[in-house]
């Protein structure tokens, strides 16, 4: 079973873990782990997890929390969400009546280098991946976990969703499904142009497929159907307020969604999820505690 955690959560279980929580969820995560661990479970980290530690300002606590990280995947990563994206394109591309036969796709693998989509380079990276993982998760004697991070890429997430409703007065109500289709393939031109540069498919020939063509496209694609809800649902709160947290929710838990087993996040996005009736590939909760109770 593949379940996959939101940022928050692996903190509330490191909370636990690391006693600095001592309430009654805390003390049955903590007595739950032994038997979820050896659950068959798998809890895989993804690009996300590790942008989104990285960022913890404090070694100390980028350690604490770190060590649960690795305890828990064991060195397991998801793959990048570009290599998820051209696997769904080659797929979708088959089913559209093309000659491809899409490379072979594993959602998971090892190493943090396999979840940004790099290969190990050097004799001693390749001997010694695993510790090098845990180096970077755990710390290394006086040398601390990663960090880094920068905020432009989700500011500018920010700007594009707060922008929505600006836009949308644009627009007659009656293109605004079209208007979300169209933003969905903008975001993954690239991954688009590889693939079909790969396999010979001509730019004018695509570019003259109806809208009815088109939207089913990308509907058949797994992550564009989750985006395209998504948007979906933030253009119909005209209330929503982005937060500099939703880049890493829609990149890392919409993935996800449609490739592990279990999802467990905050119940905001839980319920977005699940609104208009959509339906995931992954089972959607909100309570770490059930869960591990649920294994464990």
């Amino acid at each position: 079973m593949i379940v996959y955690l939101d940022q928050n959560k692996w903190i509330e279980l490191a909370r636990a873990i690391n006693g600095v929580e001592n309430t009654d969820e805390a003390e049955l995560l903590r007595s739950k782990t032994p038997a979820v661990l050896k659950s068959g479970c798998i809890f895989p980290l993804s690009a996300i997890h590790i942008i989104e530690f990285s960022r913890i300002k404090k070694d100390q606590r980028r350690s604490r929390l770190g060590k649960v990280m690795w305890d828990f995947s064991r060195g397991i990563t998801t793959s990048p969400t570009r290599d998820i994206i051209c696997w769904e394109l080659e797929l979708a591309f088959s089913r559209a009546g093309y000659q491809i036969t899409p490379e072979p796709f594993e959602y998971l693998g090892r190493g943090i280098p396999h979840a940004f989509g790099e290969v190990l380079e050097g004799t001693i990276a390749k001997m010694f991946p695993d510790e090098i993982d845990r180096a970077m998760l755990c710390g290394l004697a006086d040398i601390p976990p990663i960090q880094g991070g920068t905020k432009t890429y989700r500011e500018n997430f920010v700007n594009h969703l707060s922008s929505l409703h600006e836009r949308k007065h644009d627009l007659d109500r009656s293109k605004w499904q079209n208007w979300l289709y169209a933003i969905s393939m903008v975001d993954i031109l690239d991954p688009l142009q590889k693939v079909m540069t790969e396999n010979r498919i001509p730019n004018g020939e695509f570019e003259a497929w109806g809208t009815e063509r088109l939207s089913e496209f990308l509907e058949s694609m797994p992550t564009r159907a989750v985006d395209i809800h998504l948007h979906r649902q933030v253009l119909k709160n005209p209330t929503y307020k982005p937060k500099l947290s939703d880049l890493e929710d829609w990149a890392g838990l919409g993935s996800a969604a449609c490739y592990a087993d279990v999802v467990i996040c905050e119940k905001h996005f839980a319920d977005m999820l699940r609104r208009d009736g959509f339906k995931t590939k992954a089972k959607i909760e909100t309570s770490l505690c059930s869960f591990f109770q649920g294994v464990g």
